[in-house]
Parts: C-alpha cells; structure tokens; sequence
C-alpha cells in the first residue's frame, strides 16, 4: 500500500468528477483527503474544528475498489452524504441504524448502479414497502421504522414466524448484522455526539461556505441537474446569502474620495508610448475598514450574515481590513475571502474606536460597520466616510440614535 500513490488515484477520480459532473469535482476538491489505517473503509470524517475529510483505508481501497467505477462511485456515494448535510442530522433520529440505511438509500439514487460494489444499500431493495424514489432522509427514515415496528409486532404476537417479504428480510437482515456499507457512518455518530454548540455551529458554517461556493463556481446550469433536494438546499443557502447592497456601485461612492491607484498590466490596451501589449492602466483600489460587531447582543447567525457581506465587498476589489469589536477592537486582520472560525468580543456596545483607529492609524478610504445599532451615538466623529449595515431585527430606523449615526444608514434584508 502506497499513501502518495492512493491520494494520486484519488486525484484521478477528482479529475473525472470534474469533467463529468463538476458540482461533485469541486466539492471534493474542498475536502481534505487522508490515507488513515483506523478507518474501516473509506468515508467522510471531521477534520477539526469546521472541516470535514475524506478518509479512506488503503487496504480496502486496493482491496474491494479494485476498479476505476467503483472508486468513483463510492467517492460520489460519500460526497453526497456531506453535501445533503446527512453528517448534521445523525442525532436528529433516535433510531440510528435505520438512520444509516436511510441515508444510503437516499445518496445511491443519484450514483450509477454499476458503479456502486456489492452489498450496496439500494431503493429497489425494498420495492415491497411501496416507497417514493427521490425523498429526502426524513421520508425513509420513517417509512423504514415502521416496517421494522411493523416486524417487532408480528413476531412477538405469534402473527408470522418473522419478516415475510423479502423487503422485510433485508431489512431485518441489515439492522441484525454487521453490514460494511454501514460501518462507514460510525464516526458521525460518535463525532457528532461530542460537539459542543459552537463546534456544531463552526461546522453548520463550514459545510454551507463550501456549497455555497461550489454552486457559485459551476453555475446555475450546472445546479439544474442536481438532485432536487439539493437543489433546494442550495436555492436557500443563495438567498440567505444575497448581498444587502449593490456593493459595486457602493464602493465606486467611496472611491470619489480615493487618491490611491495602482498600476496594472492589460492585453486589452496597447501602450500608447510604444504601441505594444501589454499596456497599461491605472486603476483604483478602495482601501476600507470593515467593523464587525461582535458584542453579546448579535448572534452568530447574524455575524455569519456580516461575512458573507464582507466576502461580496472583497470580491468586487476592495483591500478589506476587518476589525472585531464590542466596546474596544479585540482582533484586526486583512480579510482574504474567507470568514474566521470564530470571532472575539461578546461584551457591551461601543461605536468609538474602530472611528478612532481609523482617524488615527488606518486612514481608509471609508468606514463599513456591520451592527446590530444597539449603543450610544459614537462620541468620535469621522474623517472618512462611513456606512452602517444594521441588521433586519437591530436598531428600528427614525430612532434618535439613528439618526445620530454619521453618514449612510441601511437596513439588512431580512431572511
């Protein structure tokens, strides 16, 4: 068994879903890969706070993933599990095996049959019970239980000498042994039972940043030939990630101040002088401080909403200086596209010092602050412009304070 030679083969597979079908390609490339003895086969794992990985036994998959089908399949079979969110909801549902089979037969629904090895967990398996292909977990989950139930009652009554049809023999079968399609579901259990709320939270976020930036990457044409549950669920993350602003038409009125330009180099325009290309031309960078509220009166769903605001400025070409802060600046970073595992303040209000850290020492070309508005007006006035996103439930408008606050005010969109 060779490590580098498994993550090179499973680079392969990343490739072909790619070509294929490139929502899976991307997701996979968002997770992290190891080659781990103590697994038992090959399934999805947390990786630290917020991460999830594909961890995969070296043996096995020299062993049972002896074709290039199968790899890819198994891989998909797993991708779906994470994207569908299935890791969230395993202490959602107290019977847990009937959960797990559950979830197979919602993921190999949408994996080719002959790309799938023996012993896979299938819908047709279980035709006798009558159930609807393309369900979501929740919808298996109770179906199967009352067929186990079902089972449980005419066995202890005398009514059968057990399960009578094959669908009820197989499931009987599954729950009563140790079945290896199974066994992959293992850790969630045992992962997820260990999380505190705000690991949870971290990784609730994590899962949705990467679907959200997957769906984004392929486009909504790619995203229509999805499964319909997932479809969904990407509809909502979209909305709940809808920008509040027109942010590039916003930071064009904050560059009016701007005297910063830099230079940059263009196919698109000879040069002038020499008439050659490259050529160049000048352009502006917004320089901008971004204040994050994070005292205890904002909630993590609502300082998730400010990152996903501040992902839509960066992107449009802002530079981005975050600062954290409830009534004094507890933690300041350039912001590259990416939220913070966690943030740090959760004290009282105070609007003062990211004003004052900007009159003073940072000199940005404008002022954001993201806040639920719930302090005193700030004492310090600006030399820059500033802008206040107030969140949908924060400071009602027409208040005293707000009208106190300098500059532009806008209320988030709700949802």
């Amino acid at each position: 068994m060779s490590t580098e030679r498994i993550l090179r083969e499973v680079t392969s597979v990343t490739i072909e879903l790619l070509l294929k079908e490139p929502f899976f390609g991307h997701f996979l490339t968002g997770l992290v890969k190891e080659v781990n003895p103590q697994v038992p086969t090959l399934g999805v794992r947390l990786a630290g706070p917020g991460a999830v990985q594909l961890s995969i036994n070296g043996s096995f998959w020299d062993q049972e993933l002896t074709e290039a089908r199968y790899r890819y399949g198994v891989i998909k079979h797993e991708i779906l599990h994470v994207a569908l969110r299935h890791i969230l909801m395993v202490d959602k549902f107290a019977h847990k095996q009937v959960f797990n089979i559950a979830a197979d037969i919602v993921v190999n629904q949408y994996v080719e049959h002959d790309k799938l090895p023996e012993g896979a967990i299938l819908l047709d398996q279980f035709r006798d019970f009558n159930m609807e292909p393309g369900q979501d977990v929740g919808y298996y989950y109770k179906r199967l239980l009352e067929e186990h139930r079902k089972n449980n009652r005419e066995s202890s009554t005398g009514e059968g000498s057990g399960p009578g049809s094959p669908s009820a023999r197989r499931l009987e079968d599954l729950l009563n042994g140790e079945h290896e399609w199974l066994k992959r579901h293992e850790d969630w259990h045992r992962q997820m039972a260990g999380l505190s709320a705000a690991e949870r939270s971290n990784l609730e976020q994590s899962l949705e940043s990467i679907l959200h930036t997957v769906s984004q990457r392929v486009g909504e044409r790619e995203v229509g030939t999805l499964p319909g549950e997932l479809k969904s669920l990407l509809r909502a993350i979209e909305e709940r990630h809808k920008p509040s602003l027109d942010w590039r038409r916003a930071l064009r009125l904050f560059a009016s101040s701007s005297n910063r330009t830099f230079l940059k180099n263009t196919i698109r325009r000879p040069s002038k002088r020499y008439g050659t290309t490259p050529g160049i031309k000048i352009r502006r960078k917004q320089r901008l401080l971004v204040a994050v509220d994070t005292s205890g009166s904002v909630s993590d769903e609502e300082v998730q909403r400010f990152f996903s605001e501040i992902y839509q400025i960066w992107r449009h070409g802002a530079e981005v200086l975050v600062v954290e802060c409830d009534t004094a600046i507890k933690r300041q970073y350039p912001y590259r596209g990416h939220a913070p595992e966690f943030v740090m303040g959760r004290g009282g209000t105070e609007f003062n010092a990211p004003l004052e850290f900007a009159n003073r020492h940072y000199h940005p070309d404008g002022v954001i602050y993201f806040t639920d508005g719930y302090a005193p007006a700030p004492r310090v006035e600006s030399r820059y412009p500033v802008m206040w996103l107030i969140t949908p439930n924060g400071l009602p408008e027409n208040t005293g304070v707000w009208s106190q606050l300098p500059g532009r005010k806008v209320k988030m969109k709700g949802g």
